[in-house]
């Protein structure tokens, strides 16, 4: 009886148990096997930079986002901080307009705030001569037009052949499982959010990215140090890692907006909200014309293996496009990141031209298509005009990707 007792009471413990299971969405920082790359450097790189110059470029993704330590520290070891890069979004990863100004002073720590897309390559150079050390620490997610590596580049360009050191930071994105896709810039649609010698989707990290850029294109004529992430094994997606997100500009505020980013980001080449202004950016897209959503969703229910789902919402942004005005569109719900992020981004253009042909337009700047300048040419565009299937579209740059994997593997340390 002792025994029969026993066995029940096992059972209804083990069923009571597995009834009570709750899923874990991502791994709690303080499970996490990592050593970040910030905590290296305050640990054992700042040490050694005792009595140094720095320029620092980062925001609230990086260092950035704890003032008062970075203040503190430099004063510890008596670093002296001359000068702050101001990325797209400024220090405080903010702003949605870009600055007016080349420079502006930094009320956080009373220092020159240079403006990298406002300045003079010439004046940039002679700022990084100023210093012993330049430090970049911001949070990328994995493509060419964030533009992030952008200021990466000019950083780097403006450091080949000075005594200056790059340090930079290095940081695990959302697009880790991705291998490069897309196609590289060309010299027409060269813009400020495509500077990167590289394709769509990078397949690198940030340090990884720096390694690549200063042997295949400078020589290594940079003094580059890079701080990787310890720990980490290429494979693992973000949410399993135990990093806090970090917002790292305005319109990424959640890791699910950084990933639906990898392919909603080139709804910005057509006339449609992508939520900016929103509680939702990157997540929400629509516009007053979009009448019954619910058809598109319909329509795109057959992609994606069930890794997304679409439904209907309504807004009203606050920045952008149809600024002020109730939008109807559709909500980008994510189930699993393991999805083909241009595969999405092709099918979502192209049955949007198709359900609303008297609505839908691309967007034009002054001398290129908007999708032109994030694509890198006119070849994305013109397929959906031509009514081109996605695979008949990715088979005239499949051999392009396999190029490029092949090149940026001696680069990639994890």
């Amino acid at each position: 009886m002792t025994n029969y007792f026993f066995r029940f009471s096992l059972c209804f413990l083990v069923l009571a148990c597995q009834g009570n299971t709750v899923p874990q969405f991502r791994v709690h920082p303080a499970d996490s096997k990592l050593h970040l790359s910030q905590d290296i450097f305050y640990e054992k790189i700042l040490p050694t930079m005792a009595g140094k110059k720095l320029m620092l470029a980062t925001n609230p993704s990086g260092i950035g986002t704890n003032p008062k330590k970075i203040i503190s520290s430099l004063e510890k070891n008596k670093i002296t901080l001359e000068h702050l890069i101001g990325l797209e979004h400024g220090f405080l990863g903010l702003e949605e307009e870009f600055s007016q100004t080349p420079v502006t002073m930094d009320s956080t720590f009373n220092r020159p705030l240079y403006h990298i897309y406002r300045i003079k390559d010439a004046e940039l150079r002679e700022l990084v001569k100023e210093v012993d050390y330049v430090l970049f620490d911001v949070q990328d997610v994995g493509m060419r037009c964030y533009t992030y590596l952008s200021v990466l580049k000019r950083l780097m360009d403006a450091l080949k052949n000075t005594n200056t050191k790059l340090i930079v930071l290095d940081h695990i994105h959302v697009a880790m499982h991705l291998t490069p896709m897309g196609e590289k810039m060309s010299p027409k649609h060269l813009n400020f959010a495509g500077e990167f010698p590289s394709l769509l989707i990078t397949g690198m990290t940030t340090g990884e990215a720096a390694i690549f850029y200063n042997k295949e294109y400078l020589k290594e004529s940079v003094n580059l140090n890079v701080i990787p992430v310890e720990g980490y094994k290429r494979g693992m997606y973000f949410e399993d890692t135990g990093i806090p997100w970090t917002t790292p500009s305005p319109n990424l505020p959640m890791v699910d907006s950084a990933r639906n980013y990898l392919s909603l980001v080139l709804l910005e080449g057509v006339n449609v909200s992508v939520g900016r202004g929103t509680q939702a950016p990157f997540v929400y897209f629509g516009a007053p014309w979009m009448t019954n959503p619910e058809e598109l969703a319909s329509k795109l229910s057959s992609l994606g293996n069930k890794s997304y789902y679409f439904s209907t919402v309504y807004f009203k942004p606050t920045f952008g496009p149809h600024k002020g005005k109730i939008c109807i569109g559709l909500r980008m719900n994510l189930v699993r990141p393991d999805y083909d992020p241009i595969l999405l981004a092709y099918e979502l253009i192209r049955l949007m031209k198709e359900t609303y042909p008297n609505d839908f337009k691309w967007s034009k700047g002054s001398t290129n298509h908007w999708v032109d300048q994030l694509w890198g040419n006119d070849h994305f565009r013109t397929a959906i005009n031509e009514g081109k299937t996605y695979s008949e579209f990715h088979n005239t740059y499949l051999t392009d990707e396999e190029n490029e994997r092949k090149k940026i593997k001696p680069y990639l340390m994890y």
